[in-house]
């Protein structure tokens, strides 16, 4: 309870800031705010995936159950979180670059493989 309570005031200040308090970038403009989202989304999607990678090598070393409902767990919430990986960055490209996506990105293309 008091945790949700914490985490919710945090948020909101979270984005109180983003879009109140920080300024705008000379060159972006308003579109460089989404990086303030787009960054830890991507960071938590690959944290996700450690955890996955973790609890697998656990689940074979072990064979407790625990760690494979911990390792699956762990891929759905970075399937999720790649996912919008690739939306907020797709939507900073297009403001950006003028386009939704650029196969000749490394970084891009190395997500959709995540997601595949």
């Amino acid at each position: 309870m008091i945790l949700g309570a914490v985490t919710a005031v945090l948020t909101a200040t979270a984005v109180f800031g983003v879009f109140l308090v920080a300024p705008e970038d000379a060159d972006q403009g308003v579109i460089q705010r989404i990086f303030y989202f787009h960054v830890p989304i991507a960071l938590v999607s690959l944290l996700a995936f450690a955890v996955a990678c973790v609890a697998g090598i656990m689940y074979l070393r072990s064979r407790d159950d625990r760690w494979d409902d911990v390792s699956a767990s762990a891929i759905n919430f970075g399937m999720v979180f790649s996912a919008l990986t690739v939306v907020t960055g797709s939507i900073w490209a297009k403001a950006s670059w003028g386009t939704w996506w650029v196969w000749g990105d490394p970084r891009l293309v190395t997500y959709l493989v995540v997601i595949l």
